[in-house]
């Protein structure tokens, strides 16, 4: 029938033929076979399952659409779905030689990635088994270049109402979350040379970030360009696993935000990522531990800027990391941990780290500022009951220039406030690859109130009140660490806790030159200013001290049958090294009481001066002690001599004096033990202890002043003793009575002890009593006190408190007897002259050796070197190099190979005596330096060489006579009868110098 058919006409049937068997195939054969041939091979080819409603082709529009995939493992778990994807090509393809595909769009993905525990992901197995060469095909080889993209054109490219399920099965439990809706628009993306499009990402994650992705995308060369935000990162809706990565953390709170810039690029097969301003921020940030109701850490906001990275060059950069107003806390728990450190995961074992290559990159890091500001710091410590607890308020750290160069320093800063009052601050640097660390610090009247419960644990002491404060540079290496620098402890204040009495007051302990390093402590000058403390014994005879000690637990003593076997002594571990040049003690105190008496006893020493200097742990070097202080109202109490504060019992060669104690506050003592009070007496006491090797002796004096016993006094301890007739006996014309008091003994004697000293006295007085009744008939005519004796210690225009009184008492005795004048007048001596040569030089000495000059600085030991060097310098500087070199060689000669070597360290006192002369050495003299002290020769000679002259002298005299005056004016002493005389020189040395007093009958107008 179509035969006739001409030539044109069978081509256009042919054609529509084509067309419809085109069109045919495309509507009705193309879907199914898709879909079955499809599903077929993913069945064959990998063994997974995918299911798939029938496709729709559009053969006039190119376009091809998928619905309802699905994707699923052989097990069933799914991989990949969604409702619709259309891919729509452009005819332009003709025309431009490329792949145009006018839109490529997939509606309501869900797309499943799993990383199991294997470590593989679960589009694994799916992957490689496309991959797998086909049964006798051999795999492709290697291409030598990479392929070349194919020419591919995509107008625009989008996922709509997609989602995301990301999981890590490596973790217990597992970790997952879920992106959704995830929305991608990209326009124009092209794998044409050059050619860039748009692109714009939209997705919120599961635990409600949002993210947004935009920019420009190139394929050829690849290029992304851009930035990225993830906001409202929400830290409670984190998934659980992650909480696990610190295993006590037990909850999270606050809000996150990541943003930056980023350029990605490839030149070369080499890629190039850079990112730059990037910034983090968290806000509203809490921290809670396991089974915690409260945050650990709370902050308003951490906030990381100007991020930069470059993964060509490896490196890492960022402006600040700053965390600003919140609060922290860190407790020491009851078995001594620290909560916080159970955030750390358990350590790896050692086998485990990864261990870098030779290919591997090294990266740069560089962080300009990391600071905390405004943060508040509870430190608690739960070993101790109470518990401990020190809040600190306005923390700031900075820590400036981290970097990976581990050699630059990097400054550090920091500071807070202690809620309970101080301040600290720190600057310095840190090199963290030695490692070492340089500050200078500064603490002030940070308060001591919360130690109380580490006071407590040793002590039954409350800390009324104490503050500390320091100023210094603390130092940090491998081979030395210490602090150099100030201290100052002021006003503390510990009250007994059962009875909330003060224990112990002091205004200031403090020292500008302390040295400490774990290896010694030193000082050159310690101050102790304002101590008030007390020693009472209660009525069940025990001691405050001892109550307010707690008992420590006893070691542990192990028990056994074995028979034991001698082992050899194990020598003491050696004393941690201390050492204190000089303590200086100022106006300082001891309250006594003694409760246990029957009349109840109590005094006061106060105004407690001087110095302590030598202070070491050394037992070779004892320290050398000088204190004053006042008893009551006119008591002395004096100590002169050598200890070692830290081995008492080795070696103790010490004077402690007391004078013009009132005696009627010794009346509890004299009722408990004698059955009688005192009405009057005056006690003075020279106390000698001299301790070598826990050996005890010493030659002790009393002296008592006018006694007066009063009424007898009922008590079960009193000894039935013949008291007034002791009394009568002993006292002299001058109604004094003096008693030796020599002592001898072994300190580990279990039988000696200071109570059998009373019982020496005892014995000292019945024996003066049966040896001595002439002379006790003879005092029966003694007189009223003498008051002529006012006396001034050589060298000083005060007089002591026991001589203001005198002078109180003759003004006193002036007002009863109007027919008496008196005549003052003031004196000196050579012993004057010794004693201010000898404080001139102590001051030389003190200004040569760096120390404090004003007043007297008290003594020196030439068993100090640096004192020996300060001593030969200034005696070549004086007396000439010539007579030092004239001394040593005479004391060489004398004491061969001992120069500058002394045996004992001679102590340079007031108390010591008079001086000697000066003379030309000889022989003679050679031989008396044998077994001497060679500087202590040299400070006598250096002393005797002071100039203070006689019209010095006067002026001294002078001032002794008005300040006797003025004492006399103030106690009420008439004028008209208180003359003034001419101030005269004492013959003699002695260092106690003694107005000139003279009573005349008053004219007969005074004496009106």
């Amino acid at each position: 029938m179509f035969t006739h058919l001409t030539k044109r006409q069978s081509i256009l049937i042919g054609l529509a033929a084509v067309v419809v068997a085109y069109l045919l195939f495309g509507w009705l054969a193309l879907p199914p076979l898709l879909k079955s041939q499809a599903e077929k091979f993913v069945a064959e080819k990998t063994g997974h399952r995918l299911t798939m409603a029938a496709p729709d082709f559009n053969p006039f529009t190119l376009a091809l659409r998928l619905h309802d995939l699905k994707l699923a493992t052989p097990d069933g778990e799914p991989l990949l779905a969604f409702r619709e994807l259309l891919v729509d090509v452009s005819a332009e393809s003709l025309f431009r030689w490329a792949y145009v595909f006018d839109a490529i769009r997939l509606d309501g993905l869900e797309a499943t990635v799993t990383e199991l525990p294997d470590g593989q992901l679960n589009w694994s197995p799916f992957i490689d088994a496309l991959n797998k060469p086909e049964a006798g095909q051999a795999a492709p080889a290697q291409a030598d270049k990479p392929a070349r993209l194919p020419r591919l054109i995509v107008l625009e490219l989008a996922i709509v109402d997609g989602r995301l399920d990301v999981a890590d099965r490596r973790r217990q439990p597992e970790l997952s979350t879920r992106v959704e809706p995830l929305d991608l628009e990209l326009s124009d993306l092209s794998t044409l040379p050059n050619d860039k499009g748009p692109y714009e990402l939209s997705a919120r994650t599961g635990f409600g970030a949002h993210i947004r992705w935009q920019g420009e995308v190139g394929i050829n060369p690849l290029s992304l360009v851009g930035s990225f935000s993830v906001e409202e990162i929400a830290l409670a809706k984190l998934p659980p696993a992650l909480l696990k990565a610190a295993p006590g953390l037990g909850s999270a709170e606050g809000t996150a935000t990541v943003s930056a810039h980023y350029l990605l690029s490839q030149s070369d097969d080499q890629v190039q990522v850079t990112l730059d301003q990037a910034k983090a921020t968290l806000d509203g940030l809490k921290l809670r531990l396991v089974d915690a109701s409260e945050p650990f850490l709370a902050l308003e906001r951490i906030e990381a800027k100007d991020g930069r990275l470059d993964l060509r060059q490896h490196s890492v950069a960022l402006g600040s990391l700053t965390a600003t107003d919140g609060s922290a806390g860190i407790t020491r728990l009851t078995d001594g941990s620290i909560d916080l450190l159970r955030l750390l995961p358990p350590a790896a074992p050692p086998d485990s780290a990864v261990k870098p290559t030779a290919t591997t990159p090294s990266w740069h890091y560089r962080i300009d500022h990391v600071g905390v500001d405004k943060i508040a710091l509870t430190l608690a410590d739960q070993t101790v009951k109470p518990a401990g607890e020190l809040a600190l308020q306005d923390v700031v750290v900075g820590v400036d220039a981290i970097s990976d160069n581990l050699a630059e320093a990097w400054p550090v800063h920091l500071g807070f406030k202690a809620a309970s009052g101080g301040t600290f601050a720190a600057e310095g640097k840190v090199i963290a690859n030695e490692p070492t660390a340089d500050f200078q610090v500064k603490l002030t009247d940070l308060a001591l109130k919360p130690a109380q419960p580490y006071l407590q644990t040793v002590a039954l002491l409350k800390i009324a009140d104490g503050r500390l404060s320091a100023d210094g540079r603390v130092h940090y290496d491998p081979k030395t660490s210490g602090y150099r620098g100030g201290f100052a402890l002021h006003s503390l204040r510990l009250l007994e806790g059962d009875s909330g009495q003060t224990f112990l007051a002091l205004d200031a302990l403090a020292s500008h030159s302390l040295d400490a390093s774990p290896a010694r402590v030193m000082m050159r000058e310690l101050t102790l200013d304002g101590l008030d403390t007390t020693l009472i014994i209660a009525k069940d005879k025990t001691v405050n001290l001892t109550r307010i000690l707690r008992q420590q637990p006893a070691a542990a003593v192990a028990t056994t049958t074995a028979p034991t076997t001698s082992a050899p002594a194990v020598a003491p571990a050696p004393m941690f090294p201390i050492s204190i040049e000089r303590l200086r003690i100022s106006d300082s105190g001891l309250e006594f009481a003694d409760l246990s008496l029957a009349l109840p006893f109590g005094s006061h020493v106060h105004h407690l001066g001087g110095s302590v200097n030598g202070i070491s742990t050394r037992a070779v070097t004892p320290a050398q002690v000088e204190l004053d202080g006042q008893v009551d109202e006119f008591g002395l109490a004096r100590a002169v001599g050598q200890i070692n504060l830290f081995k008492p019992t080795e070696f103790t060669d010490l004077r402690v004096a007391f004078r013009n104690v009132e005696m009627t506050h010794l009346t509890p003592y004299s009722a408990t033990f004698a059955g009688r009070k005192i009405d009057s007496g005056k006690l003075s006491l020279d106390l000698e202890y001299k301790i070598n090797k826990r050996q005890l002796t010493g030659e002790n004096r009393m002296i008592v002043d006018q006694l007066t016993l009063g009424e007898h006094v009922d008590s079960p301890d009193a000894k039935n003793l013949p008291l007034d007739l002791a009394v009568a006996l002993l006292r002299d014309a001058d109604g004094r009575i003096d008693l030796g008091l020599p002592v001898s003994g072994s300190l580990d004697d279990p039988q000696f002890s200071y109570g059998q000293l009373i019982w020496k006295v005892i014995s000292n007085v019945i024996s003066k009593i049966a040896l001595a009744p002439f002379r006790a008939l003879a005092s029966l005519f003694g007189g009223d006190e003498k008051l002529d004796g006012v006396v001034f210690e050589a060298g000083q225009a005060q007089p002591t408190p026991p001589e203001r009184e005198k002078l109180a008492k003759l003004a006193q005795a002036l007002n009863k007897r109007p027919a008496l004048a008196l005549t003052l007048a003031g004196t000196w001596s050579e012993a004057d002259r010794a004693t201010m040569q000898d404080i001139a030089m102590r001051q030389a000495l003190a200004a040569k050796l760096g120390l404090p000059t004003e007043g007297d600085p008290g003594p020196m030991s030439t068993a100090q070197p640096e004192v020996r060097q300060a001593l030969e310098t200034l005696f070549a500087e004086r007396l000439g190099k010539a007579e030092l070199a004239t001394l040593k060689d005479g004391f060489r000669n004398a004491n061969p190979g001992q120069l500058p070597e002394s045996t004992t360290g001679k102590m340079m006192s007031r108390l010591t005596g008079v001086f000697q002369k000066k003379r030309d050495l000889g022989e003679t003299e050679t031989a008396q330096l044998k077994g001497g002290d060679f500087h202590g020769l040299l400070y006598q000679r250096l002393a005797a060489a002071e100039v203070i002259n006689d019209e010095t002298l006067l002026a001294l005299a002078n001032a002794r006579s008005a300040v006797a005056m003025a004492i006399l004016s103030a106690a009420g002493a008439p004028a008209e009868r208180t003359l003034t005389g001419t101030p005269g020189k004492m013959p003699g040395d002695g260092n106690e110098i003694a107005l000139k007093l003279d009573l005349k009958p008053a004219a007969p107008a005074a004496a009106k």
